[in-house]
């Protein structure tokens, strides 16, 4: 497991945390947390086997509570090892800027085109996210037809009006139900998986992007530029 890989575990098991209340989830996700804190600390995994022996036990409501402080410094140190553009972010709940800065590091990274595919793109694509990457950079927009949301597609007229080609905006809608992922693609190689639609980003729970490395990577820009050609302009 390189570093990239322990951050993106690590990330998600923050993400998955069980209801402290289900006794049997707790112990499943303990264990995993234990068995990914093997391959980063073996002081941390022997911490988290102690909690899920506890919890076991004495059937404690505070574990998954206690796992999260093991977790979130074996993600501090996955960090650390971990280069940005390998590892994506982590974003806290209730971290709106955060959110804003995550996606913006993504974007920055761009030297001619980013497309981002979301089927819930609202408003806040344009005004708070596609701002942030660089003038003359190709910025386009792939949503649902059906769960877009109705603010999008106003915002978007009023970013061409504003911006025009200091940042050429195009947007297409997709059939309905036909888009499944959540991606940024960066200059047609770079693709990051964003576990949550923009228009609510770690709002209320905790949220990652992850960068799709190898043939993976290839395979999601060939097929979302079959979706697009193939998509309504709007």
């Amino acid at each position: 497991m390189n570093e990239a890989q322990r951050y993106m575990f690590v990330s998600r098991l923050i993400e998955e945390q069980p209801d402290d209340a289900d006794e049997h989830a707790v112990l499943r996700w303990i264990g995993r947390a234990t068995a990914i804190a093997k391959e980063i600390d073996l002081a941390s995994a022997a911490e988290l086997a102690a909690i899920s022996s506890f919890n076991h036990m004495a059937g404690t409501t505070t574990s998954v509570q206690k796992a999260n402080a093991v977790l979130y410094r074996l993600l501090a140190q996955a960090e650390m090892a971990a280069r940005m553009s390998d590892q994506g972010a982590f974003i806290a709940a209730d971290s709106a800027l955060d959110a804003m800065s995550a996606i913006g590091r993504v974007l920055v990274q761009a030297t001619q085109r980013v497309r981002i595919v979301d089927p819930y793109l609202d408003s806040k694509a344009l005004t708070d996210f596609a701002i942030l990457a660089n003038e003359g950079i190709e910025i386009e927009l792939f949503t649902d037809e059906k769960s877009v949301k109705p603010t999008f597609e106003p915002a978007l007229a009023r970013f061409r009006q504003q911006y025009g080609s200091k940042r050429p905006a195009h947007a297409r809608l997709a059939a309905p139900k036909s888009l499944h992922d959540r991606l940024i693609v960066v200059d047609e190689k770079t693709v990051y998986t964003v576990t949550q639609s923009l228009n609510a980003l770690a709002d209320r729970s905790p949220a990652s992007i992850v960068r799709v490395d190898g043939e993976s990577a290839r395979l999601k820009i060939d097929a979302y530029d079959q979706f697009w050609a193939s998509a309504k302009a709007v």
